[in-house]
């Protein structure tokens, strides 16, 4: 009977080694996934950190004291990262809000003009305007991280603003504290001072120009695009599955000897699971809304995304129906292609607490691009000229995988 065993053993060794394609699959596909996600995940825990600092974009005027020093006040802050000039020029406030709406950025800071000047005319006479200072961001970033950066900010600047309304009324009151604009040069950073007070400055969160963003998104809005694209591309496993039994069973052959274009083939073959992509979409969005109320936007323009997703997602099946010889060739590939390239895009991990080659990464999956997609027309609030760039670029990926699958795809097995 142990002999019996080692036969068997011995047996099925050398049918694995005999795929080893398919056998090297079974060891890459957790080296990749462990690797993704380790990198991925590390914006997750360390994002604020001082190696992961949250990047802020900063308009203010240059020689305005009071912002001058609340900003030198955020910069020893660690976990924060203000900049202050874009490809070296100055940033403005127009300038911030484009990078904000183009994802570059996910924060912006912007402070009036007259920002010292209002504060002290609020010191000396709280009847008069209070300055406004804006805080700008992206409605998809997360709102817990969000919440954190925005209660930095906000008590940062409102300690300083006490201080100074401290200062002045001290002024006032004797007369003795020097020239004037002095003291400014001179406020402490890490001075504490009880905020009990209704304070001297009018903090907004708001989003960027254009956005028709009225209320703060939900998690379902947030989440249901990703696991939708999540769930369209394990269509690759089904589609290369099928492509390779017809190759098995001989199936293309017998229908080639038929006046058949080889093309309309593929087409006629490709075009069902389309439509089950189609419809997966479609389904997934409409229990979102029946179960969860999620507001969809714009429908032209989801239509568009959804269109170009389930096409990258057929030709990267016919790309995977191409490469694979064996079924354990073929569904290791799909499945490695499908969590990785999720990992990486953002469905799991988002993008923006990713390091910046991971970023840069992610640009090179179709996941990213339709989740960008999907969120400017659900959170964003943006139409179909808005979504025209990531349409497109999901039709490149589509066409890329097609002409490599053409390329390489036999009909026989």
């Amino acid at each position: 009977m142990i002999r019996q065993i080692i036969a068997i053993i011995l047996k099925e060794l050398k049918v694995l080694w005999l795929d080893r394609e398919a056998l090297a699959l079974l060891f890459a596909m957790p080296i990749f996934f462990i690797l993704v996600m380790s990198f991925a995940l590390e914006g997750v825990f360390e994002a604020g950190s001082k190696g992961h600092p949250i990047e802020i974009l900063v308009v203010h005027q240059k020689g305005c004291r009071l912002a001058d020093q609340a900003i030198a006040d955020l910069k020893r802050m660690e976990g924060l990262s203000l900049i202050e000039t874009y490809e070296g020029v100055p940033l403005t406030s127009e300038k911030a809000e484009h990078l904000i709406a183009k994802g570059v950025y996910p924060l912006a800071l912007i402070f009036p003009e007259d920002y010292t000047e209002q504060i002290l005319r609020n010191s000396t006479d709280p009847q008069k305007e209070k300055a406004i200072v804006y805080l700008i961001s992206d409605p998809a970033m997360n709102l817990q991280l969000l919440a954190t950066v925005k209660g930095a900010i906000q008590g940062t600047i409102e300690r300083q603003v006490l201080l100074v309304k401290v200062l002045e009324r001290l002024k006032q009151m004797f007369g003795k504290l020097g020239g004037e604009g002095e003291e400014f040069d001179k406020l402490p950073g890490d001075a504490h001072i009880s905020r009990s007070g209704k304070g001297g400055v009018n903090f907004i969160h708001t989003f960027p120009k254009g956005y028709s963003v009225v209320r703060r998104p939900t998690a379902t809005e947030q989440n249901v695009p990703a696991y939708t694209i999540f769930g369209v591309f394990f269509i690759v496993l089904t589609l290369a599955s099928s492509f390779l039994q017809e190759k098995r069973d001989g199936t293309f052959q017998r229908i080639l000897a038929a006046p058949l274009y080889k093309g309309a083939l593929l087409i006629g073959k490709l075009l069902p699971y389309y439509l089950v992509n189609l419809i997966q979409i479609g389904l997934m969005f409409c229990i979102s809304v029946i179960v969860f109320g999620i507001k969809l936007g714009s429908f032209p323009a989801l239509a568009c995304v959804s269109l170009a997703l389930a096409a990258a997602a057929n030709g990267l099946g016919l790309l995977v129906a191409a490469l694979g010889k064996t079924e354990p060739q073929v569904n290791g590939l799909s499945v490695l292609l499908a969590i990785t390239l999720s990992a990486l895009g953002g469905m799991m991990v988002p993008t923006f607490v990713m390091p910046y080659w991971m970023k840069m990464l992610s640009l090179m999956t179709p996941h990213a691009w339709a989740l960008t997609g999907y969120h400017d027309i659900i959170i964003r609030g943006l139409g179909v000229r808005d979504i025209l760039t990531e349409t497109f670029v999901l039709l490149g990926f589509a066409s890329t995988f097609f002409l490599i699958a053409l390329w390489r795809f036999r009909f026989h097995h």
